[in-house]
């Protein structure tokens, strides 16, 4: 996009972490941003804080998971703002691991993570897509992935649903090519943030029922261990949201923002290129 000021952009998951970073990234390049998230507190929270630094910002809550929330969120940004021309689906848990195999995950453990990471982004493409192909202007939609959504590593519905994501954000880019539409598209593939990714329990809903690993304590120091790794030594998340913001001025897909992460990239596709078997993964932390 040749300027970002005056544009209206979306940015889910915008309570904190990476969709914070973000929302200050854009608003400081003097864009409109409507903060979408499901912690209401925290949302209004930021809100009110960025408001107050005299930034056009507009706080919605919604559940990325469900189409009629995503919905009337884009109905409420085009009232406030006007049309939307830069979509964040950002949104994102953490969940489905913990040390058990792939087949022992339970089925409302697979629908509140999938639901989230993936089914997010495609109800985002869905309701935000055809509206700003239909008013014409210049737009850019960046969908937030995972290094583990380009690399290998045990089973884990987290990592399934960040490669679905990074596929479905290639379809994106060749169907808007295809259409000639003016949108650029980014996949943004994050290493370790200092975000609140590890306790994204705190938002779990109902329906997806008990984490059946949250009483094990040898668990729980673990998950308390990494989320203290991830705060000390993380990427400040407002630094991704600037290296996001560039990318939309350069209409750049690819966005990684570890560099020494590309090794397991690469190792991966050499895997596949040479018909091996997927390589043992080193250690590598994702969004």
């Amino acid at each position: 996009m040749r300027s970002l000021e005056g544009k209206v952009a979306v940015v889910t998951g915008a309570a904190s972490g990476i969709g914070l970073g973000m929302t200050e990234a854009f608003a400081s390049r003097g864009m409109k941003v409507v903060m979408a998230d499901v912690e209401e507190a925290a949302l209004a929270s930021e809100a009110e804080r960025l408001a107050r630094a005299n930034f056009e910002v507009a706080p919605e809550r919604v559940d990325v998971a469900s189409l009629e929330s995503v919905e009337r969120l884009a109905d409420a940004a085009e009232r406030r703002f006007g049309p939307v021309h830069v979509v964040c689906n950002n949104a994102g848990v953490s969940g489905g691991g913990g040390g058990r195999p792939i087949w022992e995950q339970a089925q409302s453990e697979w629908d509140w993570v999938m639901g989230v990471n993936f089914r997010g982004v495609v109800n985002g493409l869905r309701v935000f897509t055809p509206r700003m192909l239909a008013h014409g202007q210049e737009g850019h939609i960046v969908n937030t992935s995972s290094i583990l959504g380009l690399t290998t590593g045990p089973g884990s519905i987290y990592g399934v649903s960040k490669h679905a994501v990074a596929r479905l954000t290639e379809g994106l880019y060749h169907d808007l090519a295809a259409a000639g539409a003016d949108i650029g598209v980014t996949l943004l593939c994050p290493g370790m943030i200092a975000t609140n990714i590890i306790t994204s329990g705190r938002n779990r809903p109902a329906e997806a029922g008990r984490d059946a690993g949250a009483e094990d304590p040898a668990r729980r120091a673990a998950l308390a261990a990494m989320d203290a790794r991830f705060k000390a030594e993380g990427m400040a998340p407002r630094e991704v949201g600037e290296r996001v913001a560039e990318a939309i001025a350069e209409r750049r897909f690819y966005v990684l923002t570890h560099p020494e992460n590309m090794e397991g990239v690469r190792r991966r596709f050499d895997d596949i290129a040479a018909l091996r078997d997927p390589s043992p993964p080193r250690s590598l932390i994702g969004s």
